[in-house]
């Protein structure tokens, strides 16, 4: 548990590189503020005891050359102005002082979160595929949100009054000991059980703090995953479950902040009480002292002024403690997101045709204990249209990330014309392959930029004739502002059917040698998919296409038909070569799906 604290301290401190020497300025500038705050008061001091009253100037030589530079004691008490004139002129430096340092607080404070913002998106940008998949989305939208934010609040407000507090007990204590040795001790003595106190809090707090920010990602994520499958919870009657499920979060997430709220309330009021005997018994010896006559009324009217300044901000260390702790449980998620391995040599290796010939040679895979490819061997002729059948879970999808390196084989090769994609550069890789999955996703833009995503200026031309060749063309034009209609969220405004059509004239523009459609015709009507797939032959050149697709009608056509089973090719060949094997799973598929097909028609 040190380690981890140790580690997010470093963490937060670094956080602030290339903004240290504001940070820097502004405790430096923090530092004359207070010397002026605690030099305030003698002015009302030397006042009372000097110039209004008989007692010889006592004062410490950090004021006292003051007095003596403008007259003296004497001159003062002819031209009371000059107080008046000193107490204003003071004030208005420590404004001043106050407005740089408010000035270079934020902009530190500001900009390394800015940074930290940057980093941190740049760095979950670069995370491999495997990460995404396994961690839940609303729980990183929790941790670049609010814990970010905690971090912000501790740039710019909880490391200057920790600055401040140091400053204050260390200025404040030589200022103290130059007016009154034993009320100095007494007010010093109680800065012990103060801190010890905080401490003691600080510890206790960190964990409760880490247990809220751990429920309160669990319920970003049921919220998340809510709105995200709005449509499936309200077609599936399940508003009743999401909404039990939400509470009892939200129930857990409430109970964790009373606790850390209730454990706050028990440290102010212990604080408060403490703040309260010293002041107690600073105000029972001072008065004491004053009637023996060992202190005078001004310099113990400053002395309270000062005790008041003292124990305000050291009140406030166990607020301070309290953030830190949450800080530091901010800056320990951050920084697992931030130990995870981003994704290795996206820049790295060669650059080759990729019109070649697509072979999987031996290919296992498995995610964890859960075996997916088997020893598949497989060869796609370069050019070809090529079709994926086979059951949920037989390994299709798997196939497809495989060729675009989303994972690695564990064993076996995958070669492009000859060349193993294993040697070939990532970006490159992938920046070549289009893909248009079951579910796409569609941006909050226009759907003239949804199509037109790969280009910082969509070519409307190009775009157009990409949605004629996906059929959505009409649709779009239907719409009232056409090609700049905006899509919602995720594309909520368009059908089922436009989405994915929208998608694959995503995928149709721009240059690619390999299209892969993920079960992306599942959304259409057969008339519509025989239209796009049709399209596709004339369109797409020498790429090669892979279809991964349930229904047989959309794979009939293809070049070649592979069957996977247990993630293993279990057949092979075409339309008509699979309908010639008889008990075959293609054939037993397709007379299935051709007698509903017929059993619905007749019943229609």
């Amino acid at each position: 548990m040190v380690n981890k604290k140790g580690s997010a301290l470093r963490a937060v401190l670094r956080y602030t590189r290339g903004f240290r020497l504001s940070i820097a300025a502004s405790f430096l500038l923090i530092g004359a503020e207070l010397a002026i705050s605690f030099i305030s008061p003698l002015i009302m001091s030397v006042t009372i005891d000097s110039v209004l009253g008989t007692k010889p100037l006592n004062v410490g030589w950090y004021f006292k050359w003051y007095i003596l530079a403008i007259g003296g004691v004497d001159y003062i008490r002819l031209h009371l102005w000059l107080m008046a004139a000193t107490m204003i002129g003071m004030q208005a430096l420590a404004g001043l002082i106050r407005f740089l340092r408010t000035k270079l607080n934020t902009h530190a404070g500001e900009g390394s979160v800015r940074e930290l913002r940057n980093r941190l998106y740049a760095h979950i940008q670069r995370l491999p595929f495997s990460w995404h998949a396994s961690t839940q989305t609303g729980d990183i939208i929790q941790r670049a949100t609010n814990d970010v934010d905690t971090i912000r609040r501790f740039n710019t407000g909880i490391l200057v009054e920790f600055a401040r507090t140091v400053l204050m007990l260390a200025v404040g204590s030589f200022i103290m000991f130059t007016i009154n040795a034993v009320l100095a001790g007494i007010t010093v003595a109680m800065v012990a059980p103060v801190v010890l106190t905080s401490i003691l809090f600080f510890r206790r707090i960190t964990r409760y703090d880490s247990e809220m920010e751990q429920a309160e990602g669990e319920l970003f994520t049921v919220m998340q995953e809510n709105l995200t499958g709005i449509r499936v919870v309200r077609a599936f009657g399940r508003s009743a479950y999401e909404m039990s499920k939400f509470n009892a979060k939200n129930d857990e997430t409430c109970r964790r902040i009373i606790k850390v709220t209730n454990n706050f309330a028990s440290l102010w009021a212990l604080l408060d009480l403490l703040c309260g005997i010293e002041i107690a018994v600073i105000m029972v010896v001072g008065i004491v002292l004053v009637v023996r006559d060992s202190l005078t009324v001004g310099l113990f009217t400053a002395f309270t002024s000062y005790v008041f300044a003292f124990f305000w901000p050291l009140r406030g260390f166990g607020r301070i403690l309290s953030q830190l702790g949450k800080t530091m449980v901010a800056a320990g998620r951050l920084e697992e997101i931030f130990d995870a391995e981003e994704e290795r040599a996206l820049d790295e290796g060669i650059t080759p045709p990729l019109n070649g010939d697509i072979e999987f040679k031996d290919v296992c895979f498995s995610y964890g204990a859960v075996p997916v490819l088997d020893h598949l061997n497989m060869k796609i002729r370069g050019g070809a249209t090529a079709a994926l059948l086979g059951g949920t879970g037989a390994g299709k999808s798997t196939i497809t990330m495989l060729l675009q390196r989303l994972y690695e084989p564990q064993s076996g090769a995958i070669t492009v014309g000859g060349v193993d994609i294993a040697g070939i550069k990532k970006t490159y890789l992938r920046s070549r392959i289009a893909m248009v999955m079951q579910e796409p996703f569609l941006y909050s833009k226009s759907i003239l930029q949804n199509i037109g995503i790969k280009f910082s200026e969509p070519d409307r031309e190009a775009c157009e004739e990409a949605a004629k060749d996906a059929c959505v063309h009409e649709d779009i034009m239907s719409f009232e502002k056409g090609y700049d209609t905006l899509v919602g969220e995720r594309g909520v405004t368009l059908s089922g059917g436009q989405k994915q059509r929208v998608a694959i004239a995503r995928a149709l523009t721009g240059e690619s040698d390999i299209l892969i459609f993920d079960d992306s015709l599942s959304a259409v009507d057969t008339k519509t998919d025989a239209s796009i797939r049709d399209a596709l032959r004339k369109r797409r050149k020498d790429a090669t296409t892979i279809i991964i697709s349930h229904r047989v009608a959309t794979l009939m056509e293809a070049d070649e038909i592979f069957v996977i089973k247990n993630g293993r090719v279990a057949e092979k060949g075409t339309h008509e070569e699979l309908m010639g094997l008889p008990g075959g799973i293609y054939r037993r598929t397709f007379e299935m799906q051709s007698s509903a097909e017929e059993g619905g028609e007749e019943h229609a």
